[in-house]
């Protein structure tokens, strides 16, 4: 049973993409550790690359908190176990502060529905305060005109300040500051400014990844200097103490595990690193033993495992070091011939592919476990929320289990698709159908869409209880094989 959660917290919205909140939010990340402070560090939305970058400034790994996907007992479940061993949290919101699904017409003027999926409705949900990030770079009383409209529009109060960033002068900054407090009767508890030295590019999909910012300590250490130095960061922390008790709803009891955990590979290097972290938590809390891997480096599989997760990535550039790695391809290929079960999503299923092409259209032969051949091209961005049938009973659950997932993926199919049966039939978050999804075997689903464990209880309990299966099942008949050659022929 999860107690009642009452560590200090604020969430750092923006008036949209771009605004500086992940500046902002690694900035007060590295502060508040160089105050001596433990910090979590949380992210609103179905987000990996941000959560890698607030990840590596806290210490800690960042989880996703997603409305969506997890309702709002999955999300007040995840705050309060990623809370544990904390001194306080700060949450990175998506978008804009308000920014989310669209507001159903029912649900106008109810201030409980309010901007479903929104970053204020993941805030409200974990009771926490509300810092909003203005970029002050080419705007001036403008900014109290939209801190006003939010404000009026926050039915219950969460927004509580204002932090301006890439303030372009002390000129600017005092218009704002007077323009906010005077009209938007807010305060300003930070301004920082414009800070050249700063290296974190931004790419058409967000922030350049983790591992290939090789400037990323040093973008971190500076803008920690710079809250602390340009923030007034004594209120914020009273602020953020303010914030009331957090009620997480229970957890339902696991059933008995056995003693013995089951191996489960999961695919971990530069070119596979999209994981959501509750994932592998959940994974070993229902009896996994996880084992990491490296498709990039290594040359074979581990031993004695019961499953392979191969989860996603980003960057088409690692596909030809993964192509030219035979011996682990090989590897991979025994394992699936032997009936390791196979889950595999994003990037993973395009490893499993027959071929890659790449969008400089060199063709890269991959692990060959699907028949299909994937081109990968930056201008086809497949992107959103998605509500999913089970299509094909697999190891996820019986037909009609209901899930839902997050799609982000620049690929076009070229050939194949008819080979398995399909894993899901889907539809939008708005619920416009999609078609199907995905493909399955008995020992093997992989799909484009990333799922978030922590929206169903019994989810993670499912593939341990594959893996567990699959190596038992393997297990004897390797034991029967042996007693065969030790009976003497009649």
């Amino acid at each position: 049973m999860l107690e009642d959660v009452g560590i200090p917290r604020l969430v750092v919205g923006g008036l949209g993409s771009g605004s500086g909140k992940t500046s902002i939010s690694l900035g007060l990340t590295a502060a508040l550790r160089a105050r001596g402070y433990t910090v979590q560090t949380f992210k609103v939305g179905a987000d990996f690359i941000d959560t890698a970058y607030l990840a590596h400034a806290s210490r800690r790994p960042c989880r996703n908190l997603d409305s969506w996907l997890l309702g709002h007992d999955g999300v007040r479940r995840s705050f309060a176990l990623g809370s544990l061993g904390a001194d306080c949290a700060i949450v990175e919101g998506a978008m804009g502060v308000l920014d989310g699904h669209g507001m159903a017409p029912e649900s106008a003027g109810r201030a409980a529905n309010e901007f479903p999926g929104s970053t204020l409705e993941v805030a409200r949900m974990i009771a926490a305060p509300v810092v909003l990030v203005v970029d002050a770079w080419a705007m001036g009383e403008t900014a109290a005109a939209a801190a006003l409209g939010i404000k009026q529009l926050d039915s219950a109060g969460s927004v509580i300040g204002v932090i301006l960033n890439d303030v372009p002068n002390d000129y600017r900054r005092r218009v704002i500051e007077d323009a906010v407090w005077s009209l938007a009767r807010m305060p300003v508890l930070g301004a920082l400014p414009h800070i050249q030295s700063v290296r974190i590019p931004e790419l058409r999909t967000g922030l350049l990844p983790l591992l290939q910012n090789p400037h990323v300590d040093e973008a971190i250490a500076e803008l920690g200097e710079a809250v602390t130095r340009h923030c007034d960061l004594d209120l914020i922390e009273r602020l953020m103490e303010g914030a009331p008790p957090v009620h997480p709803a229970p957890r339902r009891h696991a059933d008995q595990l056995s003693d013995q955990p089951v191996r489960i590979g999961v695919a971990f290097d530069d070119a596979f690193s999209f994981y959501y972290a509750e994932n592998l938590e959940l994974l070993e809390a229902a009896g996994a033993e996880i084992v990491t891997f490296s498709p990039l480096e290594d040359s074979a599989l581990p031993r004695d495992l019961g499953l392979i997760y191969m989860g996603g990535g980003i960057s088409e550039a690692y596909v030809p070091r993964l192509a030219a790695n035979h011996s682990f391809i090989d590897s991979f290929r025994r394992a699936r011939a032997h009936g390791v079960p196979v889950y595999a999503e994003g990037f993973g299923l395009q490893y499993s592919a027959r071929s890659l092409r790449t969008s400089d259209g060199a063709v890269h032969h991959m692990a060959g476990i699907i028949p299909i051949d994937i081109a990968l091209e930056a201008g086809t961005l497949h992107s959103g929320y998605r509500d999913l049938s089970i299509a094909t009973s697999s190891m996820l659950g019986p037909v009609g289990t209901r899930l839902r997932g997050h799609e982000f993926h620049f690929s076009r199919m070229l050939s194949g698709g008819d080979c398995l049966n399909p894993a899901y039939t889907m539809h939008d978050c708005d619920g416009e159908p999609l078609g199907c999804e995905g493909w399955t075997d008995p020992l093997m689903l992989a799909s484009f869409i990333h799922l978030h464990f922590g929206q169903e209880q019994e989810l993670a309990g499912r593939l341990v209880a594959a893996a567990r299966e699959s190596l038992d099942r393997r297990t004897s008949a390797t034991l029967a094989g042996r007693g065969s050659r030790l009976v003497a022929p009649v």
